[in-house]
């Protein structure tokens, strides 16, 4: 854990970690690191990005993702990876009786959110800190859910974060987890994975100068386990009830676990 400290960010295209598990020369540390960093120098545009490539639906699926959260015996909510604190926002202004837990291995991107969003009337229920979901210096069975949006797909490994989600959360709490998928669909599956790989990182270059970095997006996504591979993982992971629901013809999709 780690105090939010002030620093300026520039996006620039620097080296970036590889989506590829099986790359030899990089440790699942300093991916993490790298990882942080990136997301550190695209800090000023991350939010408009969103938007923009996402046509406003990314703002749609949040909503769902927040939906899907239910409040339980402790009153209290942990959201990883919550780089600008959107959800972490959404879930205090919709659940009012809520305590909201946001972490992220990015500072600056906590410090931004802490800065430009979080009301002074919502800090009392708000607590926001630096960690590595693979390592939550939190105690066990703390949380009635665990929520992460477009997060999880970025760690390494995997599974060491599901497992922490299991660890923190109550029985028959729930983790949340909204993430993009490689998409099969005949027609739109290519053409989506062509726009993620040619379109999105020169849009991204005009933006911020961050093409680079969603090109690494592009390949974290293609990457990435189709649902019922990554429904696998959360039962291997501990969780006893398992479900998913795509949205927009499986381009993004929630996937909830429960803790038995």
């Amino acid at each position: 854990m780690s105090e939010l400290k002030h620093e300026d960010v520039t996006a620039t295209n620097k080296a970036l970690p590889s989506a590829n598990p099986d790359a030899p020369a990089l440790s699942d540390d300093q991916h993490t690191e790298d990882v942080a960093e990136m997301f550190g120098r695209m800090t000023r545009w991350y939010d408009l990005q969103n938007r923009v490539f996402s046509l406003f639906l990314d703002c749609w699926w949040r909503h769902n993702l927040v939906k899907a959260v239910v409040p339980g015996p402790t009153g209290h909510v942990i959201d990883m990876a919550a780089g600008t604190l959107d959800v972490s926002l959404a879930l205090l202004r919709r659940y009012p009786e809520l305590r909201v837990t946001a972490t992220d291995i990015c500072e600056p991107m906590l410090r931004y959110g802490m800065e430009k969003k979080v009301r002074p009337t919502e800090r009392a229920r708000f607590t926001s800190m630096v960690a590595d979901a693979r390592h939550m210096p939190l105690e066990d069975n703390c949380a009635d859910a665990v929520t992460i949006a477009f997060g999880i797909r970025n760690v390494r490994p995997r599974m060491d974060a599901l497992r922490e989600m299991h660890r923190l959360l109550v029985p028959g709490g729930r983790a949340c987890i909204l993430e993009f998928a490689p998409v099969s669909t005949p027609v739109f599956g290519p053409f989506y994975h062509w726009y993620l790989k040619h379109v999105m990182p020169r849009l991204a270059g005009l933006v911020s100068r961050s093409d680079n970095a969603f090109s690494y997006f592009a390949e974290t996504i293609e990457t990435f386990p189709k649902p019922a591979d990554f429904s696998a993982e959360l039962r291997e992971a501990g969780f006893t009830f398992v479900q998913h629901i795509p949205f927009t013809l499986g381009v993004a999709n929630i996937h909830i676990a429960v803790r038995g």
